[in-house]
């Protein structure tokens, strides 16, 4: 693709797309692109205003339309600069994880961390958080990830973090989590769990665009580079892991991040989710009875 229209087709994208946010967050705003959407040449035009910056049926068809656009995507390095220094602090909705996590260490033994990128939330963890010399914190991710991943942990001379591009290795983990990831994953999360022969004693899902509409991709513009996403459902997970034995302890807001889908405000994620689910078999612990979940967004 010529760079001069790539640049130019962008910028287009970009100035619609902040044209029609700005517009669906006022009600009667909303309500007219509403009813323009639905008609059929409208909604046409609509589409090729808004490019990659729209809603698509699953995530390779949002990956289609990012083709050409997407500047390296998960491999750009601006994306890397961002992702690798996440390590060093903790973001919010990490204190609600670890207030969970925390409460059940003695079950925990090892966790497979879905996208866990470089290992990002073990060492952020580890400052909080026991693990002995025998935890194992398994990262699934993409293979140029997973070596620079590999060469960190080697640097640091750290054993208990290892790497996989095989979502089968997760069999058995006492901990299933998904911290910003599970959007990349066409994938449903019950249908993942569901896979295993010795499901998770937990499930830890956190910083994920959850949407109460369908479940919904689109492409985010992180202005260097553009990545297709999928906003999951947020009742099908729940029901879908209850339907596997598990219950939800928790959940928590994290309002600083959204994805806003432009024109369609009703299928996209005003805000990020997080939830924290326990298999029922474990049997209830009299702590947790009755406890507010509020508290799980003061710290560890």
């Amino acid at each position: 693709m010529d760079d001069v229209f790539r640049s130019a087709r962008i910028r287009q994208i970009r100035f619609c797309s902040r044209w029609l946010r700005r517009l669906s967050n006022r009600r009667v705003g909303f309500a007219i692109i509403r009813t323009i959407r639905e008609l059929p040449l409208a909604r046409g035009t609509l589409t090729a205003l808004l490019g990659y910056s729209r809603p698509f049926a699953s995530l390779t068809a949002a990956a289609a339309a990012a083709s050409g656009y997407e500047g390296g995507g998960h491999y750009n390095p601006n994306y890397l600069k961002v992702k690798i220094p996440e390590a060093e602090a903790v973001r919010p909705g990490d204190y609600a994880a670890l207030f969970y996590i925390q409460q059940f260490m003695p079950h925990i033994r090892s966790v497979f961390d879905l996208g866990g990128n470089v290992g990002n939330l073990f060492y952020c963890y580890l400052k909080y958080l026991n693990f002995g010399s025998d935890f194992r914190w398994t990262v699934l991710d993409l293979p140029k990830t997973i070596a620079l991943g590999r060469q960190i942990a080697a640097e640091r001379n750290e054993t208990r973090l290892r790497f996989t591009d095989q979502l089968s290795d997760a069999d058995g983990k006492s901990l299933f989590m998904t911290s910003g990831s599970l959007q990349y994953f066409e994938q449903s999360l019950p249908n993942m769990i569901a896979g295993f022969i010795n499901r998770p004693l937990f499930v830890l899902v956190n910083r994920e665009p959850l949407t109460t509409g369908p479940t919904t991709a689109t492409v985010v513009d992180g202005e260097t580079y553009r990545l297709p996403c999928l906003l999951h459902n947020r009742d099908s997970i729940i029901e879908g892991l209850a339907a596997l034995g598990y219950e939800m302890l928790g959940h928590w807001q994290i309002p600083e991040r959204s994805v806003m889908i432009p024109g369609y405000p009703d299928r996209s994620a005003p805000e990020y989710s997080g939830m924290f689910f326990r298999l029922k078999q474990m049997g209830v612990d009299p702590s947790f009875e009755g406890r507010d979940t509020k508290l799980a967004s003061s710290g560890p």
